[in-house]
């Protein structure tokens, strides 16, 4: 799917990849998630797809560093380029540190709703000795909040995150509470995009059922389904979709079962709303 498609002047999505995971603390290996992304996207079908496919271009990697810091910088410079030139990033993951350069970029452009599909909350304000990593992220972002935040699936996380959380993310929806009452964790996530302006979509791979056969760096049992997690996506007009990342596929696991949830879910996103 990635692979084909239009030259950067004519698309509308812009795909690149981050092979990142120096910040890692348990499972590495996601590094390879975009790679595996793009081999497992060209196995998607859906009526009307080479023409929504034609407006696709595909940069490819980023250089690779093991610095956290000239990561941010370089995704950032990217995003900034992308949406600046009025067109929407699509980010193959990597750790999900990448996601803080991208909304950053995007503050410079627009107030983004961020909506964020996670296990963990990545709130911690420093963890294993550093204040910049896949667990603090989104605590660095709030810092200097810019729009609405909302977490959807989280089930993993330390006190001090719940605290903050309560204080500062616009919407929690947990795993628990999706599994009590689907419907009405839905309808809370509708009323929260009622009055959004342009949104931005992280998805760490994480958040879904596990089941033993989902790689990724930091596995949490007890996920949502891929069809509870749709029901959340179908609420989210294209329209206002103005980027969206997929992060955590670790294919050294699972040979690949991630990146192919990846796949499909970016392919939903930017395919399903428009049959």
């Amino acid at each position: 799917m990635f692979s084909v498609g239009e030259d950067y002047e004519n698309a509308e999505y812009i795909v690149f990849g981050v092979p990142f995971d120096s910040t890692t603390t348990f499972i590495p290996g996601c590094r390879f998630g975009p790679l595996a992304i793009r081999i497992f996207s060209e196995n998607i079908d859906y009526p009307d797809m080479d023409e929504v496919c034609l407006r696709i271009a595909d940069l490819g990697d980023l250089v690779p560093t093991v610095n956290v810091r000239w990561m941010l910088k370089r995704v950032y410079r990217v995003v900034e380029k992308i949406i600046g030139d009025e067109k929407k990033p699509i980010i193959l993951g990597g750790e999900h540190t990448l996601t803080l350069a991208s909304l950053k970029a995007l503050a410079k452009h627009v107030e983004p709703t961020v909506i964020i599909f996670d296990a963990h909350l990545d709130l911690r304000s420093e963890f294993m000795d550093t204040r910049i990593n896949h667990a603090t992220w989104l605590r660095r972002f709030l810092e200097k909040k810019t729009g609405k935040v909302a977490v959807v699936g989280c089930r993993d996380f330390s006190r001090e995150e719940l605290e903050y959380a309560e204080k500062n993310v616009d919407l929690l929806i947990s795993t628990e509470s999706i599994e009590k009452n689907i419907d009405e964790a839905v309808d809370r996530f509708n009323n929260f995009l009622k009055d959004s302006g342009k949104i931005y979509v992280s998805i760490d791979l994480d958040v879904l059922e596990q089941q033993g056969i989902i790689g990724v760096s930091n596995p949490s049992p007890r996920g949502l389904t891929y069809i509870q997690i749709n029901k959340f996506l179908n609420k989210i007009p294209i329209e206002k979709i103005i980027g969206l990342d997929v992060v955590e596929a670790n294919p050294l696991i699972d040979r690949g079962v991630s990146a192919s949830h990846g796949a499909h879910l970016i392919s939903y996103i930017i395919f399903h709303q428009r049959l």
